[in-house]
């Protein structure tokens, strides 16, 4: 079945993913996606479905199985995640790529690590998520060395992944206020030609209102879960989008 926001209940069978976007779609900005429930529902027809719903030509293809991001299994980096593409021809193996995912060998070892047993049932959901061209993106976690951590950089967060360059960071008492803000100077020479307007040239990092902004949403979004989140954002156009939250986990 393929479904969107409008056709999805509060189902666990459709992963805490989605289910954790739920609870904000009313409240904040996230990307226009569907979701697709079975891997028979993959035809030749499926890029017209993402763009009837969806209407972005880039596309994250991202895992949303029934336990992952779940209060006690993240699942974290064992599924497949496919970014921004802008294929047609693409799109349908792209969608089978993490379908097939679920077929992983390391899944049984995680589960016995975290709960002792290996899982009996494994739905795997596929979600497609419209890609946001952003400005600054990276994580939030509510929870950190008995404070809050914001992590950003610049553009593209694949020079992150690459180990090209490392994350600016806000470290943030309990209560919001910036403990220290540790800025990191290799964006100055990937960068030095980019006009990013909320950037201030002289320090490459946040401006003022960016960083009010980016702290207030953030302290906004816990309201809305009774549990320490993990949090991938991103701001575009003066907007912050939260593309996924999850819980904290110790693994």
């Amino acid at each position: 079945m393929i479904m969107n926001y409008s056709q999805i209940n509060l189902e666990k069978s459709v992963g805490w993913k989605i289910l954790n976007l739920l609870k904000i779609k009313d409240a904040f900005y996230i990307p226009r996606w569907f979701m697709i429930t079975e891997r028979e529902d993959i035809n030749e027809d499926i890029y017209t479905d993402y763009m009837n719903i969806v209407w972005s030509e880039y596309y994250i293809c991202r895992s949303s199985m029934s336990n992952e991001d779940s209060m006690k299994l993240s699942y974290a980096g064992l599924f497949e995640s496919i970014e921004w593409r802008i294929s047609e021809k693409l799109l349908h193996n792209d969608i089978l790529d993490v379908f097939q995912s679920v077929e992983n060998d390391f899944l049984d070892e995680y589960e016995i690590k975290i709960t002792w047993k290996v899982l009996e049932k494994r739905k795997m959901n596929v979600l497609i998520q419209e890609f946001i061209i952003w400005e600054v993106s990276w994580v939030y976690f509510s929870n950190f060395n008995n404070g809050r951590l914001i992590e950003y950089i610049k553009w593209c967060n694949q020079f992150l992944v690459d180990g090209v360059v490392k994350a600016n960071k806000l470290f943030l008492s309990k209560n919001y206020t910036i403990i220290e803000h540790k800025k990191n100077i290799q964006y100055k020479y990937i960068w030095e030609n980019l006009d990013i307007y909320i950037y201030e040239k002289e320090n490459n990092s946040l401006t003022l209102e960016c960083e009010g902004l980016l702290i207030s949403e953030l302290s906004r979004l816990q309201t809305f879960y009774d549990f320490e989140i993990d949090v991938e954002w991103t701001i575009s156009k003066w907007k912050l989008y939260i593309l996924q939250v999850r819980p904290i986990t110790a693994l």
